[in-house]
């Protein structure tokens, strides 16, 4: 018997490279399909940043067989869910629909996979361009706060490492991209051998198959094109900056490099930041909101990417109060870990904790079809998937000491951002940054 949350899937690859993934579950009358593309912001360089998240919207416009706007209408009629992302590392697509309905969905995603290319315009490509900046505005340039994560970017990585943009781009590059530009970008990295298909639901794995061979194996065969190089990215002293923006309060920002995904370190760091900072009883909670009410909330995560990883915390200021006792408040928490360690109830919590989110990440069939195109796509074998229950087994309390200590005693980025009239504020031998 497997054990729970455990995702049986077949297997299978068409001649043309597409990888296909099939889960099988009836418990809801309903099939999550998602179409992974192994392409994201680090497969850009500079000068030519936004391209992965400019297609995110594209790929909706219409293609040689399906009109502008009809991908959208014809799953909503049939009451589908559908939509897209982009991150770092790979950029989906996906629908859940009544399972009798699944050929449309099939034959939406394979006519825009092969054929996006006759209909892509420079009035479809300008219009999405403004639809992006427009986002870009909104989420970065006018929104509290918005900077802030751009610039931890730039100061974790060089200027012109594959991780150091953020995945919308700059202005400038959504500007100058041309559309021989979109075109190269979309014949170089949406092609069935860049490309992981996944149906997780109420399905016929052999009917599937069949189906998903009828739609997909005539799309033509496209070399794989080639990884990036990414070099290993390091901090050789400690960044302190500060930006002042239009903001209430003051808010912190506690950056290191990590381990990229499904590691030992991802682990292990998943579980400290578990411990400070989800729930009302975390450590941070307790100390800087409750306790010491110096902080509103307060924030820790581990952020395994494919090739990278960043572990931050993030703490916003109650109204008055500066981010230099906030900062030192987080430092005498973490000292404190990394000399005593956790207490075995502590631990354990921690461990609930972050197996619960395990968990409660693999209830849908959605949720499923992610995670197996996630660990297919960016470990290159999707049992890594059902593999991440186990990601924890043999850590101790003991290790996550360790792990503190060598947390506290490497090179970090401090990034105050402080209301305009107030700079004040920040943390302590801040450079101030525009």
């Amino acid at each position: 018997m497997s054990p729970p949350g455990f995702t049986e899937f077949s297997s299978h690859q068409l001649p043309n490279g597409l990888q296909l993934l099939l889960h099988s579950n009836a418990s809801a009358p309903l099939v999550a399909l998602m179409v992974m593309y192994h392409v994201g912001s680090k497969n850009e360089r500079p000068g030519k940043t936004g391209f992965a998240h400019l297609f995110e919207h594209i790929m909706f416009k219409g293609s040689a067989h399906v009109g502008d706007g009809e991908h959208f209408r014809l799953l909503q009629e049939i009451g589908a869910m559908v939509n897209g992302s982009t991150t770092e590392d790979r950029t989906n697509y996906y629908e859940v629909v009544p399972s009798a309905h699944l050929d449309l969905a099939l034959s939406l995603e394979a006519d825009r996979m092969g054929y996006l290319l006759p209909a892509l315009t420079q009035a479809k490509l300008d219009n999405q361009r403004d639809v992006v900046k427009n986002e870009r505005r909104q989420s970065y340039d006018n929104q509290p706060y918005g900077r802030a994560h751009e610039t931890l970017l730039a100061a974790l990585f060089p200027v012109d490492h594959p991780y150091g943009w953020p995945v919308i781009g700059s202005m400038a590059d959504l500007s100058a991209a041309s559309l021989d530009d979109v075109r190269t970008f979309f014949s170089t990295y949406y092609t069935p051998a860049n490309a992981c298909l996944v149906l997780a639901g109420d399905l016929d794995p052999e009917s599937t198959l069949s189906s998903v061979e009828r739609f997909f194996a005539p799309l033509a065969c496209s070399p794989r094109p080639p990884e990036p190089i990414i070099p290993a990215a390091t901090l050789t002293s400690g960044k302190r900056w500060m930006m002042t923006d239009r903001v209430a309060v003051p808010r912190l920002y506690m950056a290191w490099h990590g381990p990229a995904i499904n590691t030992r370190g991802d682990a292990v760091l998943d579980l400290l930041t578990n411990h400070l900072s989800v729930g009302r009883n975390s450590r941070l909670h307790r100390s800087l909101v409750y306790r010491d009410q110096i902080a509103q909330s307060v924030v820790a995560y581990q952020d395994g990417m494919e090739r990278a990883g960043i572990t931050a915390i993030t703490a916003t200021a109650q109204r008055g109060r500066g981010l230099k006792e906030i900062e030192d408040a987080i430092l005498l928490e973490l000292e404190a870990i990394a000399r005593d360690g956790l207490s075995p109830e502590e631990f354990e919590a921690a461990l609930n904790a972050a197996e619960m989110d395990l968990m409660q990440g693999r209830i849908s069939a959605l949720q499923r079809a992610s995670g197996l195109a996630t660990y297919a796509t960016l470990t290159g074998d999707a049992t890594n998937f059902n593999g991440s229950l186990r990601r924890f087994d043999g850590i101790g309390a003991e290790e996550l000491r360790r792990c503190t200590r060598q947390l506290l005693e490497s090179p970090r980025v401090i990034l105050s951002v402080v209301p305009l009239e107030s700079p004040h504020l920040a943390a302590e031998k801040s450079e101030e940054v525009l």
